[in-house]
């Protein structure tokens, strides 16, 4: 964990690496297993034994045996090449915690509003680690770069929706979350921090925040928090649009403010609770 300072960790041993730091009785066969499943995304939809043993930095019979087993439970599948792929039987796992967010189809109706207003898409999402994950979405512009759906996940110190999430953290559990990131994240914290503080001051003041292609280049993004469910979710909205046609003034002036006040309109359900300002 001392190399984490220094630079980015790999995908996949980032948050593995500090929960080992933190409690060395996790089960390291467990964790691989899960980090198989990490290794795929939408970019790298089969893998091989090969490549998956490659990135993980480990010897391809462990990584079949792994695969063998992973197979056998139904959370992957094997392609007419032999190259494995995610089984549909992972979504099964989506649905017992997406049933306890029955506020999603509530917010529904605002994440449309918003989305049609940008004509851009609307995403809401929760905290997970050094992360955020959708958790709803609206909005299906054609030809866009990046659409966002439920189940996807982006870095909270690098986007509009982290950092307005990070905006609702009360100060003793904000602190732990920067110290977290940090250790994960090293350099490319630190050289994103100053800019991640001043938004988050802004969505505590200002009540949203305007992220200019931090996490993905191609878009431009406003974020608000919504607030904390009762089971102690951190939740925000966040509205993006392609680059080339944002206009920046209309974020800042216009777009921003109305996204803070349907934040705020979701709030009145009584489902989501604004925590204190930080210290």
């Amino acid at each position: 964990m001392k190399a984490a300072t220094e630079q980015e960790l790999p995908a996949g041993e980032q948050e593995a690496a500090l929960v080992g730091e933190l409690d060395t009785s996790v089960s390291s066969t467990l964790m691989r297993g899960i980090e198989i499943l990490q290794c795929f995304s939408m970019e790298e939809q089969e893998l091989t034994n090969s490549e998956i043993a490659r990135r993980m930095g480990l010897k391809r019979p462990t990584i079949s045996r792994l695969c063998k087993t992973l197979l056998h439970l139904g959370y992957l599948r094997k392609t007419q090449t032999g190259a494995f792929r995610l089984a549909p039987r992972l979504l099964s796992l989506n649905y017992p915690l997406l049933a306890t967010m029955p506020w999603r189809h509530n917010v529904g109706g605002p994440m449309r509003e918003m989305a049609e207003m940008c004509s851009g898409n609307a995403s809401v999402g929760v905290m997970s680690g050094d992360s955020f994950v959708h958790v709803q979405t609206a909005g299906l512009p054609p030809g866009w770069p990046h659409v966002p759906d439920i189940g996807q996940s982006g870095p909270l110190h690098h986007s509009a929706l982290g950092w307005s999430i990070l905006s609702m953290l009360p100060s003793m559990e904000y602190d732990a979350k920067i110290a977290e990131i940090r250790a994960i994240h090293g350099r490319d914290f630190e050289e994103s921090s100053s800019l991640m503080e001043a938004a988050v001051a802004r969505c505590q003041t200002e009540g949203f925040c305007v992220s200019y292609g931090d996490w993905r280049p191609e878009l431009v993004a406003a974020g608000a928090p919504i607030g904390r469910t009762e089971d102690g979710l951190f939740v925000a909205i966040a509205c993006a649009v392609p680059r080339y046609r944002a206009v920046a003034e209309y974020f800042e002036t216009d777009f921003g403010p109305r996204l803070a006040e349907a934040a705020a309109s979701m709030r009145l359900s009584g489902v989501f609770r604004l925590p204190p300002r930080l210290d």
